[in-house]
C-alpha cells in the first residue's frame, strides 16, 4: 500500500500542475507536453502495481484455476519472445502442432513475467564482454506428466542468497523491490495452480536460469 501511495502522489501532483496551468497559464508548450508525458508514465506505473497487488490477493485465495484451454506451446512462446527488448533464442523439442490443455492466461502471465525480468537483467548488466541473450527452452522429456520451461539470461551472476530468496513473499526492503517481488511471487502461485513447480537452476553459471513446469 505504501508503494501505491507513492505512485498515486505522483499522479496527483502532475494532475494538479495541469489543472493549475489551465487557470493560470505559465508553462510553455514543451513543458506542458513533458508534464503530460510524466503523468501518463506515472499512471501506467500505478496501474501496473495495482494489477500486481490484485493478482497477489486473488492467487493467494484460490486453490483452483480452470485448465481447459488448448494452447499451441511453440506459437505462444515465439510470440512472447518477439515482444522482449533483447533477443530471445527459443529452443523446443516439441512439434509446432503440439497443444497442451491448461489455463492460457496463467501460462502466458508466467512466461511474460520471467521473460521480462530476464530481459531487464540483460539490459542492466554492466559487463560488455559477453553477449546479451535470453534463452527460452521447452521440453516434454523432463518429469513424466509435466511440460518443462526454462528461462535463462546472461545477466550478472546472482548470489546464492539472491537465488534462494527469489520466490519469497515480498518484504519491506524498498518500494521498487517490493513491487518486483510481488510479481515474482505471483509466478510461484500461478505455477502451483497450473499443477507444476518452479525453481532456480543452481548449476547455471553466467546469469540466472528459472525452470518451471506445468501439468499435462
Amino acid at each position: 500500500m505504501h508503494d501505491l501511495r507513492i505512485s498515486l502522489h505522483s499522479v496527483g501532483g502532475f494532475t494538479y500542475l495541469i489543472k493549475d496551468d489551465e487557470c493560470r497559464p505559465s508553462m510553455s508548450q514543451d513543458e506542458r507536453i513533458d508534464v503530460l508525458r510524466r503523468l501518463e508514465q506515472s499512471y501506467g506505473q500505478l496501474q501496473t502495481k495495482v494489477n500486481r497487488l490484485t493478482d497477489l490477493i486473488y492467487y493467494n485465495t484460490v486453490d483452483y484455476l480452470p485448465r481447459t484451454d488448448k494452447v499451441l506451446v511453440n506459437e505462444l512462446c515465439r510470440e512472447l519472445a518477439e515482444k522482449q527488448d533483447v533477443e530471445v533464442l527459443y529452443g523446443s523439442d516439441i512439434p509446432d502442432y503440439y497443444a497442451v490443455t491448461t489455463n492460457h492466461a496463467a501460462l502466458e502471465k508466467v512466461l511474460e513475467i520471467l521473460l521480462h525480468h530476464a530481459s531487464e537483467r540483460i539490459v542492466e548488466r554492466m559487463d560488455d564482454s559477453r553477449g546479451r541473450y535470453v534463452f527460452l527452452n521447452v521440453t516434454e522429456r523432463g518429469e513424466k506428466g509435466q511440460l518443462t520451461f526454462a528461462v535463462s539470461d546472461m545477466g550478472d551472476q546472482p548470489t546464492a542468497d539472491e537465488n534462494q530468496n527469489y520466490f519469497n513473499p515480498p518484504t519491506d526492503n524498498g518500494s521498487n523491490i517490493v513491487s518486483i517481488s510481488i510479481e515474482i511471487y505471483n509466478c510461484q502461485l500461478l505455477v502451483r495452480l497450473l499443477g507444476g513447480f518452479i525453481y532456480i537452476d543452481p548449476s547455471y553459471k553466467g546469469g540466472r536460469r528459472v525452470v518451471f513446469s506445468i501439468a499435462l
